[in-house]
């Protein structure tokens, strides 16, 4: 006999979270560790997305990834960034404003 599971009235969000609270109970019963939260809600940004966050052009984004400024992902074809480390490479790479000429 098959089971039908009815859905309605729940998000797909609510959903995923009851399946992942299922997969944790069972994962704990035969004593595996889960990871912590932190490397589960970590945010991957593709290219644009991470444009839209910096608010800079795609083509500056593909530049920093060229020239190491940016640490990135790819899965197959597509290029990721981890928002975190998006974020922290910028901020351990600003510069500081320079003096202009006095005369």
């Amino acid at each position: 006999m098959q089971s039908t599971i009815i859905t309605a009235g729940i998000t797909p969000a609510e959903l995923l979270e009851q399946f992942r609270a299922v997969v944790r109970f069972e994962l704990q019963q035969v004593g595996i560790a889960m990871p912590t939260n932190a490397v589960e809600t970590e945010e991957l940004l593709t290219v644009k997305q991470a444009a839209a966050l910096l608010n800079v052009t795609v083509h500056s984004i593909h530049e920093w990834k060229r020239i190491g400024k940016l640490p990135y992902s790819k899965m197959g074809s597509r290029t990721y960034f981890k928002r975190s480390e998006l974020l922290s490479s910028l901020q351990s790479q600003q510069r500081s404003l320079k003096g202009g000429r006095r005369g």
